[in-house]
C-alpha cells in the first residue's frame, strides 16, 4: 500500500458515515468515468466481492433479509431482469 493510500485510509477512519458517503458520491462519478466498460465491470465486481462480507458483518439473517428487501427494488430497476441468467449464475461452473 502506498503512503498516499495509508494516509487516505487513516483520514477516512476518522470520518462519520455521513461524511464518507458525501466523499464517495463526489469521487465515484469522475473515477468511474475514467474506466472503460470492462474495467468498470471488473472494478464493481471486485469491490462487491472484496467488501460485502465486511459491510454485512454483525448483521443476522433477519437484518440481511430486511436489507435485501430494501435494496431489491433499486437492483431490479438498474439490472435488466429479462437478460439475467439466474440459473447459470448458480451453476457449478461459477465460483
Amino acid at each position: 500500500m502506498s503512503l498516499l493510500s495509508r494516509m487516505a485510509q487513516m483520514a477516512v477512519a476518522l470520518l462519520r458515515p455521513k461524511d464518507l458517503m458525501e466523499i464517495v458520491r463526489g469521487v465515484s462519478g469522475p473515477m468511474m468515468a475514467k474506466l472503460d466498460k470492462e474495467e468498470k465491470m471488473a472494478f464493481i465486481q471486485n469491490f462487491v466481492e472484496e467488501n460485502l462480507d465486511k459491510m454485512l458483518e454483525g448483521l443476522g439473517r433477519e437484518e440481511r433479509a430486511q436489507l435485501m428487501n430494501a435494496l431489491l427494488p433499486r437492483i431490479l430497476e438498474e439490472f435488466p431482469l429479462a437478460d439475467l441468467d439466474i440459473l447459470g449464475a448458480f451453476s457449478d461452473e461459477n465460483p
